[in-house]
């Protein structure tokens, strides 16, 4: 039992190194945001209140996810403070409802970003030919992006006795 503990500690460090990066990079990303935006020089249109608007957006949504990631830095620190607060963050994170959920969520929206991006291909294509572009290459990243996280999760899960 004793091993276990300790690789759910390991665990848990792992992971709470993970998130306090993840803050960091998104407190940099909100100060070099509110720094562009209040020197005027935030590179998204000429138009003062476009960029003020596109500054303020950026900001606010990188603040919910400062928030969301200060919030599970907590969960971690008073995981790794106690354990029996460990075990029931584990419980809670190994719900088998909750898993199902998660895993039929992401299944679902797998299979809506095809049409989605069509439509949102289409409709920013009405805006103008920028709009499209930018649209087009958001969700090349974010593709991209699904298919690498997707690729290492199953290079992680084949483990070295099936390669």
């Amino acid at each position: 039992m004793k091993n276990t503990v300790e690789a759910m500690h390991t665990d848990i460090h792992r992971r709470l190194r993970r998130e306090r990066v993840s803050l960091g990079v998104i407190l940099v990303a909100i100060a070099i945001i509110a720094a562009l935006a209040v020197a005027g020089i935030f590179p998204v249109a000429e138009n003062d209140f476009v960029s003020s608007f596109a500054s303020g957006f950026l900001i606010g949504l990188l603040a919910c996810a400062a928030v969301f990631t200060a919030k599970q830095i907590h969960k971690l620190r008073r995981a790794l403070a106690d354990d029996g607060a460990l075990h029931a963050f584990l419980a809670a994170e190994n719900d088998e409802l909750e898993t199902y959920l998660t895993r039929e969520v992401a299944r679902t929206f797998v299979h809506l970003i095809p049409p989605l991006s069509a439509v949102i291909v289409v409709v920013t294509a009405l805006v103008g030919r920028e709009a499209m572009l930018s649209a087009v290459g958001t969700l090349l990243v974010l593709c991209t992006a699904l298919l690498v996280v997707r690729f290492v999760y199953k290079r992680r899960l084949m483990g070295p006795e099936t390669e």
